[in-house]
C-alpha cells in the first residue's frame, strides 16, 4: 500500500501574504490585532526563529526566546512599511527586514564585546605591572630603610634630628 505524503503545512502561505496585506488595509485596531493573531503571529514566531537559527548569531547576551522576541517586535513595527503594490513577497521582504535587524544588533554587540575585551586585557596587563611595580616599591624601600639606619650619624648632626 503505498504511503501518503504528510501535508506539511509551511509557516508562510498564501494566507500569511493575505494577512500581511489586510494589516496594512486596516485602520481599525481590533480588526489588526484579530490579524496579527489568527494569520502572521505563528508566522513570523517561525520565521524570527528559523533566520536566528540558518545565520547563527551568536554575540548575544540574553536568552534566545528574548532576542526572537526582539526580532518579532521589530518586524511588527515595520509591518506598515511592506508595499505588496511593488511585486515582492512578504516572506522575502520581512526575511531580509529581521536578518538585517539581527545582523546590526550582532555586530553592535560584538563590538561591545572586543572592546570589553580588550579593556579586561588592559586592566589585566595593569595589575600585573601594580603588582611588579610593588614588588620593586618594596625592594627600594628596603634599600633606602638600611642606608638611612647605616648613615643616619652622617646624614644627621643634631640629636633631635637623630
Amino acid at each position: 500500500m503505498p504511503r501518503k505524503k504528510s501535508k506539511k503545512r509551511m509557516y508562510w502561505d498564501e494566507e500569511v501574504e493575505a494577512g500581511v496585506i489586510a494589516y496594512n488595509a486596516s485602520d481599525d485596531h481590533k480588526e489588526r490585532d484579530k490579524i496579527y493573531r489568527d494569520k502572521l503571529e505563528y508566522a513570523f514566531d517561525k520565521l524570527s526563529e528559523s533566520i536566528i537559527n540558518t545565520f547563527k548569531f551568536s554575540y548575544f547576551d540574553v536568552p534566545f526566546e528574548d532576542v526572537k522576541q526582539d526580532v518579532i517586535t521589530f518586524l511588527v513595527m515595520n509591518l506598515h512599511k511592506f508595499d505588496h503594490t511593488k511585486g515582492s513577497k512578504s516572506f522575502s521582504y520581512f526575511s531580509v527586514v529581521a536578518k538585517n535587524y539581527l545582523i546590526l544588533n550582532n555586530n553592535s554587540n560584538y563590538k561591545k564585546y572586543k572592546t570589553h575585551d580588550q579593556l579586561t586585557a588592559l586592566d589585566n596587563q595593569k595589575n600585573k605591572n601594580l603588582h611588579e611595580d610593588s614588588e620593586y616599591t618594596n625592594d627600594l624601600l628596603e634599600t633606602i630603610i638600611i642606608y638611612f639606619e647605616d648613615n643616619i650619624d652622617t646624614i644627621f648632626r643634631k640629636e633631635r634630628d637623630i
